[in-house]
């Protein structure tokens, strides 16, 4: 992950994306900042880089035949913390569960994390039986309604993994 920090000094800023705003049908550009809270989503990072992280997530800590994560803090990422026994009067775990790192979306159809802050929001998603992934960046603050076009955009990316995956199935015959 050669293009990861955690602060603007340690990614080239030649590599950063410029940040926006959506307001009253502007898109505002916003400059790059850092976060207090940075540990909680202010990861500086590349769909290149992160998927990096999302395949050994999703292999128990192994990317590309070689451990890079600690199978123990893997499981404490994607570990959930509610269960039958433990879970609040509100919650329905076929609706959603989430841990410290991990969470699930689309009625329990996919598994992985998300974030928003000033000009970012990003998606990582899996299909349960973590074969399938997509990761999506956008760099510009966007009410929900705004968000709709990312949602089609999102779709129509995990049609495409899932196409991938079946194509790649068929070889392996």
């Amino acid at each position: 992950m050669d293009n990861t920090g955690w602060f603007l000094s340690e990614v080239n800023p030649a590599k950063h994306s410029t940040l926006y705003v959506a307001q009253n049908g502007l898109t505002i550009p916003i400059p790059l900042y850092e976060l207090t809270t940075y540990p909680d989503g202010g990861v500086r990072t590349s769909v290149s880089d992160l998927s990096k992280l999302f395949i050994a997530l999703l292999d128990d800590g192994v990317y590309e035949g070689t451990r890079i994560l600690d199978q123990r803090w893997v499981e404490e990422m994607l570990r959930f913390h509610y269960t039958d026994s433990n879970k609040p009067a509100n919650v329905s775990l076929q609706e959603i569960n989430s841990g410290l790192f991990w969470a699930t979306k689309l009625d329990v159809t996919r598994i992985g994390h998300n974030g928003t802050d000033p000009g970012v929001h990003t998606e990582m998603l899996s299909n349960l039986s973590k074969d399938v992934g997509v990761i999506l960046f956008i760099n510009t603050s966007l009410s929900f309604e705004e968000m709709r076009p990312s949602f089609d955009i999102s779709r129509e990316l995990w049609k495409h993994a899932e196409a991938l995956k079946n194509e790649e199935r068929v070889r392996g015959q």
